[in-house]
């Protein structure tokens, strides 16, 4: 196998900029990234660094007034032939959403429907991406649930039922429901404290394992990269300032900025600057 084939992502030159009343801004700058079959992948950088930007760009879900400016992005999904994200439409790109592709939003509070049960959110993705499954939603549900550590009566219960952490880790067996290649993980610890925190990066780890699935971690907190991921990918001002193995960064970052985040992690006896 090539190093290429051994990339299930390779974004190249991708360029995004928001238009604004005083012309184009720039949020994510010619970046040049690849993203291993089966890795963690963190991408880190404080707010407004593109980070998030970069996401919704690779998923196509970018809304006005964000543009995608130029560039490429090569997907990899298993047995199909490569495609670029920024090309694909309608049917295409539905099929390989969720099923190849699947997205953790950051902010599980907001991204449940209140009024469903959390069986029937299950039943909408299954039945909307992989309609040929929906045979299977009944003994499915309970093992996903299972799977991200939740006991299969949560699967009758109601979004206002369930705490923080709880939805973070439905979103998460959501995310598996296909069996998909990738999972974009966006700020997956945001407004969890630091106990559920360990539980949702242990859970993520677990679906690395268990699944083979390639999963891309954007957070703020290099206390989360040094935890989880493999490699850690620094984003300043829109461009790719670092990328290197977690351990590598930690040990002897290059960039300033990079020492920076790492010199921002709260330590204990550290003394305030």
């Amino acid at each position: 196998m090539s190093e290429t084939d051994d990339n299930v992502l390779e974004l190249s030159g991708l360029e995004v900029g928001y238009a604004t009343s005083e012309g184009m801004v720039t949020a994510v700058d010619k970046a040049d990234l690849a993203v291993r079959r089966g890795e963690i992948l963190g991408i880190a950088g404080e707010s407004g660094s593109g980070k998030s930007t970069m996401a919704v760009a690779l998923l196509r879900l970018l809304k006005p007034p964000g543009r995608v400016l130029g560039g490429s992005i090569t997907f990899r999904p298993k047995d199909k032939a490569p495609v670029d994200l920024l090309k694909v439409q309608g049917q295409q790109l539905r099929t390989l959403r969720w099923s190849n592709l699947s997205y953790l939003p950051q902010g599980s509070m907001n991204s449940l429907n209140p009024v469903m049960r959390i069986k029937d959110q299950f039943a909408d993705v299954i039945i909307e991406h992989a309609p040929a499954r929906r045979s299977e939603i009944d003994q499915l549900v309970p093992r996903l649930l299972e799977q991200v550590g939740l006991e299969p009566r949560v699967a009758r219960m109601y979004p206002h039922e369930l705490s923080g952490g709880m939805k973070q880790r439905i979103l998460m067996a959501i995310c598996i429901a296909l069996e998909p290649d990738v999972i974009v993980a966006d700020e997956p610890t945001t407004a969890l404290d630091v106990t559920i925190q360990r539980v949702i990066l242990q859970s993520l780890a677990d679906l690395r394992r268990d699944f083979g699935v390639t999963l891309i971690v954007i957070s703020h907190d290099m206390g989360v990269h040094a935890q989880l991921v493999d490699r850690v990918a620094v984003m300043y001002e829109g461009k790719l300032v670092e990328v290197g193995d977690v351990r590598q960064i930690f040990k002897d970052p290059q960039h300033e900025y990079t020492r920076s985040l790492i010199d921002s992690i709260p330590s204990i006896g550290k003394e305030a600057s």
